[in-house]
């Protein structure tokens, strides 16, 4: 782990425009530099680089971001991988944070993934299961598999070694029960999850008998949550730059795959797919190649999975698998050149959503095209919703306008917060907030991150308030926390527009109007709820906010 230091030094000490401009020619524009997209084919230039903010954003695909993220964007390198290229460049000598705090749980990690590779060597049920699934002895290695025997054997090794059960306790290695503390892993086969980075932090066990749970992971802890990683992705990094990641459901089909040669796969913990997982695949290659199960489950995971994708940027494919296949039967059964078949065939979103559906009547087709303008509506780049557009009003016989304009269109209503001024108005307000600190202190002290209504721009708004007061704020700091790639561009388009910031007074007055209203909407809900007490209380506020501002309006008369 990088220390935080070095990563603000290197953001710090990096010109954008230096290094953007030894990626492609920049002509200076104004008060900003503009050169041709180096993110996808243009024949007029619309991507900008802003010196001031230190940021980039282009106006005809939506990618943006800052020197950090250029990088990793441009060059396909995980975070800590970019910051190192960057460090380089300027000199910095990167100082490794070996652990931190959670030292000790990143040691007791690679120390019970070296007891349980050691125990597989001893277990002979366990490297017959293996063979008897065709997995390779290399693969094995690679994959650093291993076997948790019964007994609390593990924690008797802790006790042999010295090493410290507290740490062990910390990485989810020994849980409390009744007697004592006991391994949380027994007969099981042993998957250890590794971070983008090639530690060991968790770890995943597949009963060898008929017990339930078939499958157990590790339950999150200081160093590991289920939700951030992918399992093989520290092994597939290398090949999902270049090649789209195959997302498959399983363990074993990730590792069946691999046995023949696929190397480009990676797979979700035992759950669904998450927002940050689909960040992590976009953070390498846009383009990704779903291939789960070829049964109604795997259908619908698949389909979850297509949403989770397009909100982080992504462009899902769908390779289709026979009913009753998966990739591990599938390739075992036909072979590597039947498998990479299947993919090179994978069908976009239209085709997958319309697979096997026959329309009888008009609503039949309504529902249809309903669903599809629904994922339209997820996808952030304008000429892809465009040219799917083209395509579902051919498909349906409709007009390609009338499909863009219903992808347009905001979304079912659902409850939300009382607004407390249009989103326009909250929207420049944040922006205004993340490109000053004084604003931003403005900001987090009448409490914007409250107040708007949207629940992107609130995450925003906090994340401003949170880092308003350290050296260095600006665009730039907040990029490098936001994980949601389509916010992280939004962000960066805002580094780019032409208002000019408001005055800290005028910004404080803007603020305490749109928290007054925010208020009288929440007094209004609380007599509805029939709780005097609390209306009494925010009325009360909203009083010495309203005479708050008039005493500061008075003052600059």
């Amino acid at each position: 782990m990088i220390k935080q230091d070095v990563v603000e030094r290197v953001r710090f000490e990096t010109d954008i425009v230096e290094l953007v401009g030894s990626y492609l020619p920049l002509k200076k524009v104004g008060r900003n530099y503009r050169g041709l997209c180096p993110f996808h084919q243009e024949r007029s230039p619309s991507f900008y680089v802003s010196p001031e903010r230190q940021t980039y954003h282009c106006f005809g695909c939506g990618v943006g971001g800052n020197a950090i993220s250029f990088v990793m964007e441009h060059d396909k390198l995980d975070f800590p991988e970019a910051v190192r290229f960057l460090a380089k460049r300027l000199g910095i000598e990167v100082k490794e944070d070996a652990g931190g705090r959670h030292k000790g749980a990143y040691e007791a990690c690679e120390q019970a993934a070296q007891f349980f590779e050691r125990r597989l060597q001893q277990s002979e049920t366990a490297r017959g299961y293996l063979k008897h699934r065709g997995v390779r002895p290399e693969t094995a290695k690679r994959f650093r598999l291993g076997f948790a025997p019964g007994g609390n054997r593990l924690r008797g090794e802790a006790r042999k070694r010295s090493w410290p059960e507290d740490d062990m306790v910390k990485a989810g290695l020994l849980v409390e029960r009744g007697e004592g503390l006991a391994d949380y892993f027994t007969d099981r086969l042993i998957f250890p999850i590794m971070s983008i980075s090639g530690r060991i932090i968790g770890f995943g066990g597949r009963a060898l008998d008929e017990r339930e749970p078939k499958y157990l992971n590790s339950a999150d802890t200081p160093i590991y949550r289920k939700g951030d990683i992918l399992y093989g992705a520290y092994q597939a990094k290398a090949y999902i730059r270049e090649q789209a990641p195959l997302l498959v459901e399983g363990n074993f089909d990730l590792l069946s795959l691999t046995n023949v040669g696929v190397n480009n796969v990676v797979a979700p913990l035992g759950t669904a797919l998450t927002p940050n997982q689909g960040a992590l695949l976009c953070r390498y290659n846009r383009r990704v190649v779903v291939c789960f199960d070829g049964d109604e489950a795997g259908h619908k995971a698949a389909r979850a999975a297509i949403e989770v994708l397009l909100r982080s940027g992504c462009e899902p494919q769908v390779a289709l698998l026979p009913s009753g296949e998966d990739p591990d039967s599938y390739v075992r059964g036909h072979g590597r050149a039947d498998f990479q078949k299947l993919v090179a065939d994978a069908v976009d979103l239209i085709d997958f959503v319309l697979a096997g559906r026959k329309f009888r009547t008009v609503p039949d087709e309504r529902a249809s095209l309903r669903e599809l303008v629904a994922l339209l509506r997820l996808m952030s780049d304008d000429a892809a919703v465009e040219l799917y557009a083209n395509r579902i009003a051919e498909r349906f016989r409709v007009e390609r306008d009338t499909v863009l304009r219903a992808a347009r269109r905001e979304g079912l209503k659902k409850p939300r917060p009382v607004a407390a001024s249009s989103p326009e108005l909250e929207e420049r307000v944040v922006a205004a907030a993340v490109q000053s600190g004084e604003l931003a202190q403005a900001a987090r002290d009448l409490g914007v991150h409250e107040i708007v209504a949207d629940e992107r721009l609130r995450e925003v708004a906090r994340l401003a308030a949170e880092r308003c007061e350290e050296p260095g704020f600006g665009p730039a700091q907040i990029l490098d926390a936001i994980e949601d790639e389509s916010l992280r561009r939004r962000v960066a388009g805002w580094t780019f527009q032409q208002d000019v910031l408001p005055g800290v007074e005028e910004y404080r007055a803007r603020v305490a109007r749109m928290r007054a209203a925010w208020l009288h909407g929440r007094i209004l809900q609380a007599h509805a709820d029939g709780d005097g007490a609390r209306a009494e209380a925010l009325t009360k506020e909203r009083g010495e906010l309203l005479r708050g501002a008039a005493k500061e309006r008075s003052s600059r008369s």
